[in-house]
């Protein structure tokens, strides 16, 4: 009896062994909980397992009773990170850019240097103050030089890599191919829809594809047929006639003119070299003046001999043909045209005076304003002086246009019946006088 006693004992205690490791999680579980977003994620440790709706899961785990168990979060990829020799190169390139701004400015600041130690009567303790300049000046520059240099290197190494040079040169675009004149204007209305479109011109729409197509179709069933012809004849212009041959004594009377003119420029320039270095403008223009005075009678020489010259040039100059006279019908539409102008340049030329006016008003106003010694008062009058006049101009302006308005139409209809006619009228080969 106690051997049977014994052996339901022990037949008893593995059964609840069992039983509690059916109720318990995995190791790995402990500490493992539900996000807000529905993945697995560590916890608080806590070691006894909880499935209080009996599915043998644990709650932590779960979103509400009877729901599978979270999945673990995903793996995100991280964004590629750029190539570190592409970001040295674009920063080697802004240290070049700062050093070759830092020498210039060495350099403006030596001229400045010079030019101050070049007051100093003593010319002998300039010479030494300017030679310590150069001197010091030059040793700095090396050191940029050096610098310079490694920069240089470096960049023309990185410039080798194909990486880098995809990355800082990347290639252009190919520019897209154009469409044939003659097709005219694509549709203004497209679907939203993307493809490739026939004859090698890119993505676009059905609708355009759908356009260019019947294009193509159309220029190989009609690429054996003659073009047709422009509708209007092209301007047929008359020959230029033959430039006057000149003669002997206008080419002799020519080259004596070019002769003098020369003489007298040489010497302007040498007089005008006599000036010292620090002459003025107003300097220069009183010694041409004097050189003019002084030679007058050479100046009033070379104009009436290139005035004979021109008399006879122009004897020579072969007559131009009269410009054939528009129809009277044609003429009438000019006469309406340039009547309505004229109205509404009188009309405008009259604001545009009385706008002036205005502007003068408001600077008397201003400047009788800053007579106040009260500067803040000033400041806050003249403020509201400029907002009132610019009220006042916007004002003008706008009756201006709407006064306008009616006239700005009439010239329009006006001068679109003078093209109406122009094109009407029917003008052929050298007697056109439109295009």
């Amino acid at each position: 009896m106690k051997k049977i006693a014994s052996m339901l004992m022990a037949l008893s205690m593995s059964l609840g062994s069992m039983a509690f490791a059916e109720n318990q999680a995995p190791d790995n579980l402990f500490g493992q909980w539900l996000d807000n977003d529905g993945f697995v994620t560590p916890g608080p440790k806590i070691e006894n397992w909880i499935d209080s709706d009996k599915d043998r899961i644990d709650d932590r785990l779960q979103a509400g009773a009877g729901k599978p168990a979270g999945k673990p979060r995903p793996e995100v990829e991280l964004p590629e990170r750029p190539d570190p020799r592409v970001e040295e190169y674009r920063k080697l390139e802004q240290w070049l850019e700062g050093h070759k701004a830092e020498a210039a400015k060495a350099e403006r600041d030596l001229e400045v240097k010079i030019a101050e130690a070049n007051k100093n009567p003593d010319k002998r303790e300039v010479e030494i103050h300017v030679k310590n300049l150069v001197a010091e000046h030059d040793a700095n520059m090396a050191g940029h030089a050096v610098e310079r240099k490694n920069l240089e290197d470096r960049l023309a190494e990185l410039i080798k890599i194909p990486e880098v040079v995809i990355c800082i040169f990347p290639p252009r675009p190919e520019a897209p191919k154009k469409f044939p004149p003659h097709w005219g204007r694509p549709p203004a209305i497209q679907t939203k829809d993307i493809r490739p479109l026939p004859g090698g011109f890119g993505q676009g729409s059905s609708t355009l594809a759908g356009w260019i197509d019947r294009n193509i179709k159309s220029d190989l069933a009609n690429s054996n047929k003659p073009k047709p012809e422009p509708k209007r004849p092209p301007v047929v212009r008359p020959a230029k006639p033959p430039r006057p041959e000149l003669s002997d004594e206008v080419k002799v009377e020519l080259a004596g003119i070019e002769t003098d003119k020369k003489a007298l420029m040489d010497e302007m320039k040498a007089k005008l070299a006599t000036l010292e270095k620090d002459a003025s403008k107003e300097d220069a223009r009183k010694a041409v003046e004097e050189f003019k005075k002084d030679n007058e009678a050479r100046f009033a020489a070379i104009k009436e001999a290139a005035g004979k010259v021109h008399e006879e040039l122009k004897a020579k100059r072969p007559e131009r043909k009269e410009r054939p006279e528009p129809p009277a019908a044609v003429k009438e539409k000019i006469a309406e045209v340039k009547k309505v102008e004229k109205t509404l340049h009188v009309a405008r030329k009259a604001v545009t005076n009385k706008l002036k006016e205005a502007q003068d008003e408001l600077a008397a106003k201003i400047a009788e304003a800053k007579k106040n010694p009260d500067k803040r008062e000033v400041e806050i009058h003249v403020k509201n002086l400029v907002a009132e006049q610019a009220a006042a101009r916007k004002a003008a302006l706008d009756d201006f246009r709407a006064a306008q308005k009616e006239k700005h139409e009439e010239l329009k209809a006006a001068q679109k019946e003078l093209r109406e006619e122009v094109r009407n009228t029917k003008e052929e080969g050298s007697s056109r006088t439109s295009r």
